[in-house]
């Protein structure tokens, strides 16, 4: 089986290591050499590649209306070496409708999360030191927002706009140290969520990731083992922390209300995919079989898009199951699915979905398809959506 067949039935594992090569042609073969690039090669000073310092400034209000020329958009691309090992990341940043896209080298300890109001949050670590930085993608500079010894190896902005929520490792024995809020105005940061107690059903953590409900009022912190994962939902405004622990619910794929969407209890793709209410604890099946999916909020709701590998195109269904509509899905295009399985992501408007060559964007001036997924039109990229 080819690495990239297999790559698209990767369940929980997509979300760590192995998800660097998403839908990648190139297979990832051998471990990841010690070698490293340090925190100024993420943005250097100098070299075709520089850019500018930023001045951190608060970001600007979500526009009423949203555009989709000039909407951020990145993708994480693994760098091999010779033997096929993992030696670095390359991030690729652009906006749609743009020209000027371009590239930054990361080293192999990399994330990317975002967009955001325009702007991305970049983390490298270089085996001393974990540093930060917030890229503004049209001004197309950079500033750094920490800086230590502490290894964060995941971050995301806090929907607020004024902080960042980050989850942080022991350097030495890689253990859980629990999921911090930094706030940007350089005030100290504090834990919010205490490290995972050992979990027998899931084992051994390979991933964590971090996401926003829909409201973005609760933050949904998803491990997953060799095979299973769980879900802790932390409501920010009460403190109160919610776990998913069921054999029939596994990778999460995004939180309505009290409704938890997420993959069944597989080790791969296809799926079955499931909504657990978090109050009751019900799951019910959304759909038998499916693909990449992702969650989307539209003016009549909250729908799941879906690949249909029966229907050989995309399956949209409510939050009980209904189907709503069926869309084609044409040659050589995937479903963008959620920045933290696709280790890509654009910032679009509320209701609209994007379709891409391996479910990830292209170095083009429109990177992708995009499509209204309440009415299944496809969005021009200088349309504006209500």
């Amino acid at each position: 089986m080819s690495l990239r067949r297999r790559i698209d039935k990767l369940g929980p594992p997509l979300l760590a290591a192995a998800a660097i090569a998403v839908l990648v042609a190139p297979a990832i073969a051998g471990p990841p050499r010690a070698r490293t690039h340090g925190p100024a090669t993420i943005l250097a000073a100098s070299g075709p590649m520089a850019l500018p310092a930023c001045r951190l400034e608060p970001p600007s209000a979500a526009r009423a209306e949203a555009m989709l020329v000039g909407a951020a958009w990145y993708r994480l691309d693994p760098v091999l070496d010779d033997a096929g090992g993992l030696d670095g990341q390359r991030l690729f940043v652009g906006r749609v409708g743009r020209r000027g896209a371009f590239e930054l080298p990361l080293g192999v300890e990399s994330f990317a999360s975002g967009p955001a109001r325009g702007r991305i949050l970049v983390g490298n670590d270089d085996g001393r030191r974990s540093t930060l930085r917030i890229l503004d993608v049209a001004k197309r500079c950079a500033s750094v927002v920490h800086d230590v010894r502490d290894l964060i190896r995941r971050a995301v902005f806090d929907p607020s706009g004024d902080g960042i929520v980050e989850l942080r490792l022991d350097r030495s024995s890689r253990a859980d140290l629990g999921v911090w809020s930094r706030p940007l105005d350089g005030s100290t940061p504090r834990r919010i969520l205490e490290p995972l107690v050992p979990n027998a059903r899931i084992g051994r953590v390979f991933a964590t990731e971090l996401s926003w409900s829909a409201d973005g009022r609760r933050l949904i912190v998803k491990s997953c083992g060799e095979t299973f994962c769980l879900a802790r939902i932390l409501d920010r405004s009460s403190g109160r922390v919610m776990t998913t622990d069921d054999h029939r619910v596994g990778e999460a794929i995004g939180l309505v209300g009290d409704e938890l969407v997420a993959y069944g209890g597989c080790p791969w793709l296809p799926c079955e995919i499931v909504a657990t209410n978090l109050e009751t604890g019900r799951v019910r099946d959304l759909a038998p079989v499916a693909g990449l999916a992702t969650l989307s909020v539209t003016a009549g709701g909250a729908v799941v898009a879906f690949e249909d590998f029966e229907l050989r195109g995309l399956r949209v269904v409510d939050l009980d199951g209904k189907a709503l509509r069926t869309l084609p899905l044409e040659t050589g295009l995937r479903l963008v699915p959620a920045s933290d399985r696709a280790l890509a992501g654009f910032e679009l408007p509320a209701g609209v979905i994007a379709l891409a060559k391996g479910s990830r964007p292209s170095r083009s001036l429109v990177p992708a398809t995009f499509i209204n997924i309440a009415d299944g039109r496809r969005v021009p990229a200088a349309e504006v959506v209500r």
